[in-house]
């Protein structure tokens, strides 16, 4: 029987539910937004149960949330998510800090057998046999009032989860994985994750390898433009100038207003909100400001790089085998090259995957350790 559903929308209602349900070691946690018209997510719903009652908390409604800051902070509470990253964006933004700890059943998935980055509703489906309803899926939650079925829908994403994580957790402990995570777990808690910095916008940008340095220099600052831009004003980075023009103004190097609105992608209104500023920046350009690493093209790998990464990924295979893991989760061949070329990034030196094959490639990498066969079997040791 699934708890009843409480709808929030006053103070005392609040602090009611957070005496109530304070006393809980977890909690599921789940928010809904809008951000198809601002640069920051707009906070439109709470949703929090621990398996015995569910709540639908109404932020538009209740100006003080020093209640729900209270819950989320405990230390004493997990507070379990799917997909935990969106969610901690909202609540970074409005309380200026990170809930910890915290539970992410989308990235426990993987160690007790479902896919990377599986989504919510096959999660359900797989681990409860619940269908899930997606009827309100695109449903504009900043409207009010809300409807019994919209209310009805938000609840149960909190209520499966609450059912989901217990199961998650004992499978993770029966098997030993349980502590693989807690790194995982401890990076989204880090504040810097959401914090866009200006300076580092160019990174989500693609095609860059393919600017010459002088017109990737202007790209770079284009996009710290851009960034400071959309901040400034809480518009969607793509409503101040889509990524395509920015490449083009980089290519280009308008120097007047006509030369700009004459390039793909500018439109008069464009040119008349932010015209000087962008040409403010290509004439600028190359004045000695510090410009980050461009990225390189990608290159033909040698025959005996491809070898190795062959090897990599046999033992990638054989510690997967061992562990009843199916290696696509663990590390693809774009992992192990990004490992032989950029080892500070790579995601296999990282949290369960550094307990599981990370040290061992380190140390394969490194000539300290051999793949070898024996007796019909492939084994990995220490080079004597």
């Amino acid at each position: 029987m699934p708890p009843p559903i409480n709808y929030i929308d006053s103070p005392a209602e609040l602090a009611a539910f957070c005496r109530s349900i304070g006393g809980s070691p977890w909690i599921a946690v789940d928010t809904e937004f809008m951000r198809d018209k601002t640069y920051y997510p707009k906070f439109c719903l709470l949703q929090i149960a621990d398996g015995t009652q569910a709540a639908c908390i109404d932020p538009l409604a209740i100006e003080d949330l020093g209640e729900v800051e209270c819950l989320l902070f405990n230390r004493a509470i997990t507070k379990v998510f799917h997909a935990a990253r969106q969610d901690l964006e909202i609540f970074f933004h409005r309380f200026r800090a990170v809930p910890a700890p915290i539970f992410d059943t989308q990235l426990a998935a993987p160690l007790v057998g479902h896919p990377e980055q599986v989504g919510y509703a096959s999660l359900v489906s797989a681990m409860l046999g619940v269908t899930v309803d997606k009827e309100h899926t695109r449903t504009d939650w900043s409207q009010r009032p809300l409807s019994a079925a919209q209310k009805e829908y938000a609840a149960n994403d909190v209520i499966h989860l609450a059912a989901l994580y217990p199961r998650m957790r004992e499978q993770l402990e029966r098997l030993g994985r349980y502590a693989w995570l807690v790194d995982e777990f401890a990076a989204l808690e880090e504040p810097d994750l959401y914090v866009n910095r200006p300076e580092d916008a160019w990174q989500r940008i693609g095609g860059l390898d393919r600017l010459k340095p002088e017109q990737f220099a202007l790209a770079v600052r284009l996009a710290a433009w851009r960034e400071n831009t959309a901040q400034q004003n809480d518009l969607p980075r793509n409503w101040i100038l889509r990524d395509e023009a920015l490449l083009e103004i980089a290519l280009r190097r308008p120097r007047t207003r006509d030369a700009l609105q004459a390039l793909r992608g500018i439109d008069s209104r464009m040119v008349q909100r932010y015209g000087d500023a962008m040409i403010a920046l290509v004439q600028d350009a190359g004045t000695g400001q510090a410009v980050p690493p461009q990225p390189r093209r990608g290159q033909r790998r040698s025959a005996q790089t491809e070898a190795i990464l062959d090897a990599m990924s046999a033992l990638v295979r054989l510690r997967c085998i061992e562990h009843t893991i199916n290696p696509a989760v663990v590390a693809s061949r774009k992992d192990l090259e990004e490992l032989l070329e950029s080892p500070d990034r790579a995601k296999v030196l990282h949290g369960w995957r550094r307990t599981l094959v990370g040290n061992d490639l380190g140390a394969f990498l490194a000539g300290k350790a051999m793949l070898r066969t024996k007796g019909g079997r492939l084994t990995f040791d220490d080079c004597e």
